[in-house]
């Protein structure tokens, strides 16, 4: 299988996220922000990291990394998916760092852990629909061989090799 396309879609897609995560922000965020963001534990403990914010950034942040996920576990090989567990969380740990030295981001554990989840949904699906691909090669496999146009030609040219030796056998 050729990646290449697949790589270039990741590095499109990473930039893009880049780009919304650590780009310019066109919002104010003054007084939203615990001084040292995810590398202080008292952002982690207090209760309005957890009890503050809208469904629909909670769903953003998920949304947004699930193809992070999807694409980590189609380029790594499928019995190194712990690798592509890891490589979402590294990603959304390296923005949340680069938000810290930024004036207009918010470093937020929140962001960290949702960004994470969405990246981990995205490398579970992509691991069930592995499953279900070999289960259903599985299943064919013990319905019977399959018919492939080798085969088929092989089976063919045997068929054909039998009548010729029955004629000759005749004559």
């Amino acid at each position: 299988m050729n990646r290449l396309p697949l790589r270039f879609a990741a590095a499109a897609y990473a930039a893009g996220v880049l780009w919304l995560t650590i780009g310019p922000a066109p919002w104010s965020i003054d007084g939203h922000e615990i001084d040292g963001g995810i590398l202080n534990i008292s952002a982690w403990t207090s209760p309005a990291t957890w009890s503050t914010g809208y469904f629909s950034e909670i769903a953003f942040n998920v949304m947004l990394f699930l193809p992070v996920g999807v694409m980590a576990a189609l380029l790594i090989h499928r019995r190194r998916w712990p690798v592509a567990l890891a490589a979402g969380f590294l990603f959304t740990a390296l923005i949340e760092l680069v938000q810290l030295l930024l004036p207009d981001r918010v470093s937020d554990p929140r962001d960290l852990v949702l960004n994470s989840l969405g990246a981990t949904v995205g490398v579970i699906l992509v691991m069930a629909a592995r499953g279900v691909r070999r289960s259903a090669a599985l299943l064919s496999f013990e319905a019977g061989p399959a018919l492939t146009p080798q085969t088929a030609a092989d089976t063919r040219r045997a068929s054909f090799d039998e009548l010729v030796s029955v004629g000759d056998r005749a004559a």
